[in-house]
């Protein structure tokens, strides 16, 4: 089956508005793909951005994936930690996208660079990678970019953060700006990063 085509997310945060327009433009690049991996997928909001002909979520919560299920007949999921979830399921996919995952409290800071790693091994030669790392993660960060270097042939790595806490009506517009110009993002200093990684060695 092929997803619907992606939509843009809203947020009152500029921050999280500025990465529902990344994602937006990037996941384009899943169209036409056979599998895209859904990694730490929540209620599953993000299940338009993808344009893969099949779609898996993953969740540790088995009732949040119960009624997913539900919501969304035929879809497939996995209930396991990101890094349990590729062995146990036999996942391999052409796109794992993971955001807002890897940075929320419930998440063990220790597990980063393992959860990364798990990812990768998820995809197949050409495969994509897009994921976020916040203010927790920044520790890692040096570990991770020596890894995906390893492990993909074109890696983009997007510092972001300005207006993190700030809930605005103006969000879309502030998003925009900093969409557009690169310094704005950095306002306050950078507490995320968004890495986008394309063709998995």
């Amino acid at each position: 089956m092929t997803l619907v085509p992606s939509k843009l997310r809203l947020s009152l945060k500029p921050s999280k508005q500025l990465l529902w327009l990344w994602l937006w433009r990037e996941m384009r690049a899943s169209r036409g793909r056979a599998l895209g991996i859904d990694a730490g997928c929540g209620l599953m909001q993000n299940r338009t951005l993808f344009e893969t002909r099949d779609y898996v979520g993953i969740d540790v919560d088995a009732e949040r994936l119960a009624a997913n299920k539900a919501r969304f007949p035929g879809v497939r999921t996995v209930c396991a930690e990101i890094e349990q979830a590729g062995e146990a399921a036999d996942l391999v996919g052409d796109v794992v996208l993971c955001v807002q995952v890897m940075h929320n409290r419930f998440f063990a800071t220790e597990r980063t660079v393992a959860t990364v790693l798990a990812m990768c091994e998820m995809l197949r030669p050409g495969g994509m990678l897009i994921f976020n790392l916040g203010e927790r993660n920044m520790p890692f960060e040096g570990e991770i970019d020596a890894l995906l270097a390893q492990q993909f042939t074109k890696v983009k790595k997007r510092p972001y953060g300005a207006f993190s806490a700030n809930e605005t009506y103006l969000s879309p517009l502030l998003a925009g700006l900093m969409f557009l110009l690169p310094p704005l993002r950095l306002l306050g200093g950078a507490r995320k990063i968004l890495y986008v990684c394309h063709d998995r060695k």
